[in-house]
């Protein structure tokens, strides 16, 4: 009997740490911010590329490890771009995406993570889309862009263009 009882209590420290586990993997709180697909002089990567971005922030209070979330830019192959283990979104930050085409994810000399993706956006619109296990979690779709002009969430939760883009901070509209 107390074989039985110890076993019952160790699987429930098991399940504990598993249910545990996955309160610090919310992905619902990640949401698209802003987004660039025609990047001129606005933002360059570290080897000095203008690519197209997205912004995405963890509005939780807590580390979201983002191993397993899928980043697209449709909803016909929603897995173009799968984080890999190790990449963790700070309570409150916002993480810039370059849309280069080719997949690359390297630390920089200052600590920081910089991620490349294998696709670029159209300038003349689509969507944007992240999602887990084949689960919609967050999609924006937008219109044609103009060269230099991102595509921002509003306080008020809508979307506008912006003129003065924040790759990596807090929206600001005029």
């Amino acid at each position: 009997m107390k074989k039985i009882i110890s076993l019952v209590l160790c699987l429930t420290l098991v399940l504990s740490a598993v249910s545990a586990q996955a309160l610090t993997r919310d992905f619902g709180m990640i949401k698209i911010t802003e987004l660039m697909a025609s990047n001129g002089d606005t933002l360059d990567d570290s080897k000095g590329k203008s690519c197209d971005w997205i912004e995405l922030h963890n509005t939780s209070e807590d580390d979201i490890d983002m191993s397993g979330l899928n980043l697209s830019d449709g909803k016909k192959n929603l897995a173009k771009f799968v984080f890999p283990e190790g990449v963790v979104l700070a309570k409150g930050a916002y993480m810039v995406i370059f849309c280069s085409d080719y997949e690359e994810v390297a630390t920089l000399d200052d600590g920081t993570v910089e991620i490349h993706v294998p696709f670029k956006l159209s300038a003349d619109g689509e969507k944007v889309v992240i999602s887990y296990q084949d689960v919609i979690l967050d999609i924006v779709t937008f219109d044609q862009q103009q060269r230099d002009v991102s595509y921002a969430l509003k306080d008020d939760g809508t979307w506008a263009f912006c003129d003065t883009p924040t790759p990596g901070a807090e929206n600001k509209f005029e």
